[in-house]
């Protein structure tokens, strides 16, 4: 019996684990992936962080780096693998969750091959697991080549000539700035708020950070 599982090992599942295990709790974390930081090893090659190195710390342990530079996705996957080594988390990577019952007052977590009980279940998988394309490829030209960001790596995935970027995020804006060196860019968005990236020659994180915005 544990009295907590957490149910994805990302940043927050493991940020949430080291402060379980300052407490003396009995808790196991459950990963999917065969490796920490899969995830953020996955994404498209030229990602960066938005938040410079100081801005992107887990609980009891610095993010390294200079404190202006902004990660790199690999960069950050091995500082979560780092993390989990160095306060020797109870991780099982290669673990799917299947299912999970409330029973008799405790919950039964179900993966492919066994069951585990707990008290309490953290679901710490992320809020973005189902790619969402807008247009009905149905509908499309057969000529027309679609890619959601999820599986985006480089440019030379695209034909050359003009690309749509639909929305404005950050995943958005990065595909976009990297893809105008190559194509020509146009982007679809909403009403999205925008904040300059220095301000009275700060960067927007040193101010939010003085004005405690971050917290």
């Amino acid at each position: 019996m544990h009295d907590v599982i957490i149910i994805g090992g990302g940043q927050a599942g493991l940020a949430l684990g080291y402060h379980l295990a300052r407490q003396g709790q009995r808790f196991l974390i459950l990963e999917a992936a065969e490796q920490v930081g899969h995830s953020w090893r996955s994404r498209w090659e030229s990602l960066r962080l938005i938040t410079p190195c100081p801005y992107n710390d887990l609980p009891g342990m610095p993010f390294p780096g200079d404190p202006w530079s902004f990660p790199t996705k690999d960069e950050v996957a091995d500082y979560l693998a780092h993390y989990a080594r160095t306060f020797e988390l109870p991780l099982r990577l290669g673990t799917r969750v299947t299912s999970v019952r409330a029973e008799g007052g405790t919950f039964v977590v179900r993966t492919e091959d066994t069951a585990f009980e707990a008290r309490n279940v953290v679901c710490a998988t992320g809020p973005f697991q189902r790619p969402h394309l807008p247009l009905s490829m149905e509908r499309a030209s057969p000529q027309l080549v679609q890619l959601h960001s999820s599986q985006y790596r480089n440019p030379s995935q695209l034909p050359r000539g003009k690309v749509l970027v639909a929305g404005c995020g950050n995943s958005g804006a990065g595909i976009a700035r990297e893809l105008s060196a190559s194509h020509e860019v146009h982007l679809a968005l909403g009403r999205t708020a925008a904040s300059p990236r220095r301000l009275l020659g700060r960067d927007f994180f040193w101010w939010a950070h003085l004005l405690r915005l971050t917290e």
